[in-house]
C-alpha cells in the first residue's frame, strides 16, 4: 500500500502537516539565541496583525489543497492556491511592503506567485504530484522566511 497512490498521499499529508508544525510552532518553541539571530521586522501592531493574517491565509489554502488532493478534486485544489496567489496582495499589503526588507517581500511575492502557478496547473489538468512539489517549494519559502526573520514591535 505504500507504493499506491492513497498511500503516497498519505505520506505526503503527513510530511506537510510535519513541515507546518515545524515552520510555525517552530517560533514558540526556539531557543532566545536562535531568536536574536533572526531579523526583526519592527512593525505596528495593527500592521503585524495584517501579515499575520496573510500567512493564516496560506495556512488556510494548504488545508484546502490537503483535502482536496485527498478527495482528488484537482478543481478545488486550484481555488484553495488561487486564494493565495497575486489577487491576495492588497493596498495595506503594498503600504507595510515599503517598510519590509527587500528580501522579505521577494520571498512573499514569490510565494503569491506560487500559489498562482499552482492554481493554474491544477486548474489545466494537473496532476497530485505536481501539486505536492507546489506544496514543497511554497512550504520552502514559508521555512526560510520563519528561519530569517521575526515580526516585533516598533
Amino acid at each position: 500500500m505504500s507504493g499506491s497512490p492513497q498511500g503516497l498521499l498519505a505520506k505526503a499529508a503527513i510530511l506537510t502537516t510535519c513541515a507546518l508544525l515545524t515552520a510555525c510552532g517552530g517560533a514558540q518553541l526556539e531557543s532566545a539565541s536562535r531568536a536574536a539571530a533572526r531579523t526583526p521586522i519592527q512593525l505596528s501592531a495593527s500592521e503585524r496583525e495584517h501579515l499575520r493574517l496573510g500567512m493564516r491565509v496560506y495556512l488556510e489554502s494548504v488545508e484546502g489543497i490537503t483535502d482536496a488532493l485527498a478527495d482528488n478534486k484537482m478543481l478545488l485544489v486550484a481555488k484553495a492556491a488561487k486564494k493565495s496567489g497575486m489577487g491576495m496582495v492588497d493596498e495595506p499589503e503594498i503600504a507595510i511592503a515599503m517598510k519590509l526588507p527587500p528580501e522579505f517581500v521577494a520571498i512573499s511575492l514569490d510565494t503569491h506567485q506560487k500559489f498562482d502557478a499552482m492554481a493554474q496547473e491544477a486548474a489545466e489538468g494537473g496532476t497530485k504530484v505536481g501539486a505536492l512539489r507546489h506544496i514543497g517549494e511554497i512550504l520552502a519559502n514559508c521555512t526560510a522566511c520563519h528561519a530569517t526573520y521575526r515580526l516585533s514591535p516598533q
